[in-house]
């Protein structure tokens, strides 16, 4: 009898494995819980203009140590298939072929099936350059929302970017889960674009001034977009163009935050309390360390007509 019921129990057990497995691939949101509790992520990763052999390190570390994820990297991302899709809760893409952004496709059975791993509840993050990615694929330049501009006719870029320098950024969307409880920031010093295209499938959580003075556009420009697509979370942020700004508070609180939303639709991720507000010690400390300190102007060397006359030394005395 005894055995009898340890069986059926463990039969049971095991249904019951199967059909709560089952239920996480039907239902994304429930994939990390169904893998201890931690949102799978794949980093997108193996061509970008920017430092990606050294900015994509600085993400695996940043997900990993927050505790929330597990983090693969693949360096062969025209290679995915729906197969390598299904193993994650979200992609996050360190990953461009600019300046050569058309002719670049993926095959049309990857492109279908990275669209259709999105929609049906999975999420995308990416960030910085990586919305430079693919401008002759309409279904992706929608997806992530705001992406860099070229003029067709020259190919010269309308995006672009001025001196880098640290810039407050402004949260125009709070009631977001990304950015609930969040207030403006100051963000260290980091290339800021501009002039970047806003798709009607992008929503804007939070821009920031390009100044002029810093070779900016003199407008408002998004600095954090999300999309949604069929069941599926896209996050977008514009900063982070190398180790240093990607180091920042708000980059790092943005990523972690937009990664969990991209792949759960929640987030539980606390803001930090060394959260460099804008005008607060924190936010001055951070914009004072990005500014260089002024070097003092030169003393002018008197002229000639002015210099003193060096006296001449005495003559040595004779040895006695």
């Amino acid at each position: 009898m005894l055995r009898h019921a340890l069986r059926t129990l463990v039969l049971l057990t095991g249904i019951l494995a199967w059909a709560w497995a089952a239920q996480a691939a039907d239902d994304p949101a429930k994939a990390g819980d169904a893998a201890g509790g931690k949102i799978r992520l794949l980093i997108l990763s193996g061509a970008n203009n920017h430092l990606w052999k050294a900015t994509t390190p600085v993400l695996k570390k940043m997900y990993e140590d927050s505790g929330r994820f597990t983090v693969d990297v693949t360096e062969n991302v025209p290679a995915l298939t729906a197969a390598d899709f299904a193993k994650y809760d979200c992609l996050v893409s360190n990953y461009t072929t600019y300046p050569v952004v058309d002719g670049q496709r993926w095959p049309a059975a990857t492109e279908k099936a990275f669209l259709d791993y999105v929609a049906a509840g999975h999420g995308f993050v990416l960030f910085h350059a990586a919305s430079t990615a693919w401008a002759d694929w309409p279904e992706f330049t929608d997806l992530i929302g705001l992406t860099w501009q070229k003029d067709k006719a020259t190919g010269k870029n309308i995006s672009g970017h001025g001196a880098q320098h640290s810039f407050a950024v402004t949260l125009v969307d709070k009631d977001h889960p990304i950015t609930q409880g969040m207030k403006d920031f100051q963000h260290v010093k980091d290339e800021l674009y501009h002039r970047q295209l806003l798709h009607a499938t992008g929503k804007v959580l939070a821009t920031t001034f390009s100044d002029k003075a810093m070779g900016g556009s003199g407008e408002k420009e998004p600095m954090i977009v999300v999309t949604e697509f069929g069941k599926g979370r896209v996050f977008h942020n514009a900063m982070g163009h190398d180790p240093k700004p990607m180091d920042g508070v708000g980059f790092r609180t943005l990523m972690l935050r937009g990664a969990e939303w991209a792949a759960t639709g929640k987030v539980t991720i606390p803001i930090p309390a060394d959260w460099p507000t804008v005008g607060s010690p924190l936010g001055e400390e951070v914009k004072k360390a990005a500014t260089p300190a002024k070097a003092e102007p030169a003393k002018k060397a008197p002229s000639a007509e002015k210099a003193p006359v060096a006296e001449k030394a005495p003559a040595a005395e004779k040895a006695k």
